[in-house]
């Protein structure tokens, strides 16, 4: 099997490669480092550089189709009311959020099987102080719906991970939980990196089940 994924130094993308070297895939990785050193293809890329995206790819030197590719990397920003949100401030969240995956699925589209890109359960809870995160992802969602009507050889899914145990996890619940309550929530149903990658991995596994270009929600399925 062969598997791209982008944002792999630490996190989801971190768990995901170390979970498909140990099932023996071929992994490629995009980002700004690479902690598996020689086990993995890897090319070094800042996502906000839309022109070296396509330079990135190809240095990888992929041969043959991409069974899978996860898009994985993506900032939150603040957890902050709506108004204090600066129309520079979002537009910074989606170049990364979204631009960078639209030109990454451009790019990837000719010879990849199937394309995950990474959402959240933000996009469709519309909870305050969830600003410019909920507002990209929910724009990823529309990004994935489209492309699989316009596509015809390759299959789109936007995949919520739920909430696990990242840095960016720990970001959200440090935010002022008497202002923004949904916080109690995030902090009361995350789980470690090893169980959320689990949950994860047991969907790809699934993703024929699922209509191309859907929402999938680890937690409901």
């Amino acid at each position: 099997m062969k598997v791209l994924i982008t944002g792999i130094s630490k996190g989801i993308g971190y768990g995901l490669v170390k979970y498909f070297l140990e099932e023996g895939a071929e992994v490629y990785g995009l980002g700004r480092s690479n902690p598996f050193e020689e086990a993995i293809k890897f090319s070094k890329v800042d996502f906000r550089a839309f022109e070296k995206i396509s330079r990135a790819i190809d240095a990888l030197e992929i041969e043959d189709k991409l069974d899978l590719a996860i898009l994985n990397a993506g900032i939150l920003g603040e957890i902050k009311f709506m108004k204090e949100w600066s129309v520079k401030e979002l537009e910074t969240i989606f170049d990364v959020n979204v631009w960078a995956n639209k030109v990454l699925i451009d790019e990837l589209v000719p010879f990849t099987k199937k394309i995950v890109v990474m959402s959240s359960g933000a996009a469709v809870n519309g909870n305050s102080g969830w600003g410019g995160y909920a507002l990209s992802k929910c724009a990823v969602n529309m990004m994935v719906s489209i492309y699989a009507k316009e596509v015809v050889d390759t299959k789109f899914y936007a995949l919520a991970p739920g909430v696990i145990d990242t840095d960016m996890v720990a970001k959200v619940i440090s935010a002022n939980h008497s202002l923004f309550p949904s916080l109690d929530r995030v902090e009361a149903s995350r789980v470690s990196l090893e169980e959320g990658v689990k949950r994860i991995v047991e969907v790809l596994k699934r993703l024929d089940e699922f209509e191309n270009g859907s929402f999938i929600d680890v937690r409901l399925v």
